[in-house]
């Protein structure tokens, strides 16, 4: 079973926030199963949520003193090695078509910000390691690119639907989340405001 379909016991309002998900959640939520034990989606339409503190409303913090299993292998990578950086943290699968064509974008963030204090942090809820391996040959990753888990999944109070991108200030607080395609514009903004924040 996937970590981000393992729903928590909700409150009334968290219900009430996961019904005004839905329809940005159906895109990647779901797939077929193929030989190679990944999944396949069917393209989905261009629909995302976005998600920021309302004015006075204390921001979510996430803590990340865990480790996760890298990705290509290679024993785990410790989270607390981003702390102190602005986080752009993409929950994403290999079966999913718009987390799929994120990614070369996502590698120019990478190659852009990096140097100025800004972490992009790939998360795969894939279920099968084997399907990543094959999948960097063919679009290879230039950032952290890791294993999900339970923990890491709640960390962020659950992944509803892929992708899921969180963006943490540099004392890990939820600046902004998005859930489906995200606007590049958008998140290069919400990066650019972060770093303007001394």
């Amino acid at each position: 079973m996937r970590f981000f379909r393992r729903f928590p016991v909700l409150s009334y309002p968290s219900i009430l926030f996961l019904a005004a998900l839905v329809p940005a959640c159906l895109g990647c939520s779901s797939g077929t199963s193929t030989s190679a034990g990944s999944k396949e989606a069917s393209p989905p339409e261009k629909v995302s949520a976005v998600f920021a503190p309302k004015d006075g409303e204390e921001s979510q913090v996430v803590r990340l003193d865990f480790a996760l299993p890298n990705a290509l292998g290679g024993g785990n990578v410790d989270l607390g090695r981003f702390d102190g950086t602005i986080r752009v943290v993409d929950f994403w699968a290999t079966w999913c078509p718009p987390c799929r064509t994120a990614i070369p974008w996502l590698n120019k963030l990478h190659r852009t910000y990096k140097d100025r204090g800004v972490s992009i942090v790939g998360v795969s809820v894939d279920e099968n390691p084997k399907a990543l391996a094959g999948f960097d040959q063919e679009v290879h990753i230039e950032y952290a690119s890791l294993l999900s888990s339970e923990q890491a999944e709640k960390a962020f109070g659950g992944i509803f639907g892929l992708p899921t991108t969180f963006v943490l200030d540099r004392q890990g607080k939820v600046y902004r989340s998005y859930v489906g395609e995200v606007d590049h514009d958008e998140l290069e903004a919400d990066i650019q405001a972060l770093l303007a924040v001394r």
